[in-house]
């Protein structure tokens, strides 16, 4: 590979000669892990330790490698060849060239692989990646690290199958294939400083889960927007950051990281002359009836049942996400859940009890960045506390995670005044800003194409290649 570009590429300079590889971290040092399954499928692969050139066959077969000091142990299990070997790290498992495209299903088993840290969707998986499979221990940690190190299309060909599925219509994987590869293309830093990675597989990044979900649809869908890339007025690739339901009305990136993001601004995802404009924005004056008014019952936004009905909606959702109603939705939190979720997740740490929540700032979706938390503390006395972004609004009032920060909140008393729960109202899944993916998903359903569907998300860019 080190004849291929890598990454990070210089912002502005975005023509290139060939297909770059990339590095995916799968295995973070916070999912604990000490050692790691895995299953070799074909022979002609080779573990060899940092730059080593010596390395070692392995044959097919099932291995385990494990952390021991600042080494690995690399030993066969079941019925194979018997192998231990002990080399220090990094280690490296070389994939055999291929004279093929990829297919479903190829590369190496991981087993119990992490996907959606920190969501309520959390849970293990088993993933078969190709490319090459790094095994790292970072100075600051004991915990093993893995490194999926594979061509860029060939990630994509992954990223669009675990957003979402691989039935989804080819315009709309087209779609998002183009966000994700500008995405990639256009973070202005990494994600993960100082580790062996640039990005991870998860929703902090993007969601990669290797082949296991690809469908020939998918792959088609890359071979037609290869190296295709949308390219902000600034001739930057554009940060193309997209979420899961505007619930209507997408938002201003500004608002959800603090910083201005080049074509990411507040659009409305619905038809011209839609009931939604009349929403536009969002504000405390009307969000009562946006996430629970009469007008929903003739609702044509993208993203709403009337477009993409929720008893289908689990045929296109990723692997990992869960079937349910996220363009309008509820749910209720009794004072102890409040009070438990506020002190481990909003930071809260002297909170004893919830005298009241109060909404604060909201962005044109509706979407608060400000929530006022009154409370009782360990000293007795009363404080306010202030939650802020989106981000910690949504940790904070769910011991897993509130799908938006869209929400109001209608508080419940007992006979004496007292806070014993509230009901939180809600509309959409995720920070809203960028693609929709259930309204894109929407859009392509309802006949548009893949161009049609970018520019009704992100603001003057243009679509470009950038390598063959």
């Amino acid at each position: 590979m080190a004849d291929k570009p890598l990454f990070p590429v210089v912002d502005g300079n975005y023509r290139m000669d060939a297909e770059p590889h990339v590095g995916i971290g799968i295995i973070l040092s916070e999912d604990g892990m000490d050692e790691v399954s895995f299953r070799v499928p074909a022979p002609d692969y080779r573990l060899r330790s940092g730059d080593d050139t010596a390395a070692t066959p392995l044959a097919p077969g099932d291995y385990v490698i494990r952390r021991l000091n600042s080494h690995f142990i690399v030993e066969a299990e079941g019925p194979c060849e018997p192998v231990r070997v002990e080399k220090a790290g990094p280690v490296i498992i070389k994939a055999p060239e291929r004279a093929r495209v990829a297919r479903p299903g190829d590369g190496i088993l991981v087993r119990d692989i992490v996907a959606g840290r920190g969501f309520h969707w959390a849970k293990t998986i088993d993933q078969t990646l190709t490319g090459d499979i790094e095994f790292h221990i970072p100075p600051d940690s004991s915990h093993v690290v893995m490194v999926n190190r594979l061509a860029l299309e060939e990630y994509l060909t992954g990223v669009i199958t675990g957003e979402m599925s691989g039935e989804c219509p080819i315009e709309f994987m087209k779609a998002q294939a183009i966000a994700a590869r500008s995405w990639l293309l256009g973070q202005p830093r990494s994600p993960h400083p100082g580790q062996p990675f640039h990005w991870c597989n998860d929703d902090c990044c993007q969601r990669y889960q290797g082949t296991g979900g690809w469908s020939e649809r998918a792959v088609q869908a890359i071979t037609e927007c290869r190296g295709q890339v949308l390219i902000t007025a600034g001739k930057r690739y554009c940060d193309a950051r997209y979420s899961k339901s505007t619930g209507g009305i997408s938002e201003d990136a500004v608002l959800v990281w603090n910083e201005e993001i080049e074509g990411l601004v507040s659009r409305i995802d619905a038809p011209a002359g839609s009931a939604a404009e009349r929403f536009f924005p969002v504000t405390d004056d009307n969000i009562e009836e946006y996430l629970t008014g009469d007008w929903l019952k003739a609702c044509d936004c993208f993203a709403s049942p009337a477009v993409v009905p929720e008893e289908s909606i689990t045929r296109y959702l990723g692997r990992v996400d869960e079937s349910g109603t996220y363009f309008r939705w509820s749910v209720s939190r009794t004072q102890d859940e409040l009070r438990k979720s506020l002190v481990e997740r909003g930071g809260l740490a002297d909170l004893t009890e919830v005298k009241g929540l109060r909404t604060g700032r909201r962005g044109r979706s509706g979407r608060l960045y400000e929530l006022h938390v009154d409370y009782v503390s360990t000293d007795g006395g009363e404080k306010t506390a202030t939650l802020s972004p989106e981000y910690n609004i949504r940790a904070g009032l769910s011991t897993s995670f509130l799908y938006s920060s869209c929400i109001i909140v209608r508080p419940q008393h007992d006979g004496a005044g007292k806070l014993t729960g509230v009901e939180i109202l809600g509309g959409g899944w995720g920070h809203g800003a960028g693609l929709c993916q259930i309204g894109g998903l929407g859009r392509a359903l309802r006949g548009q194409n893949a161009d049609e569907i970018l520019m009704a998300y992100y603001t003057d860019v243009t679509l470009e290649s950038i390598y063959e």
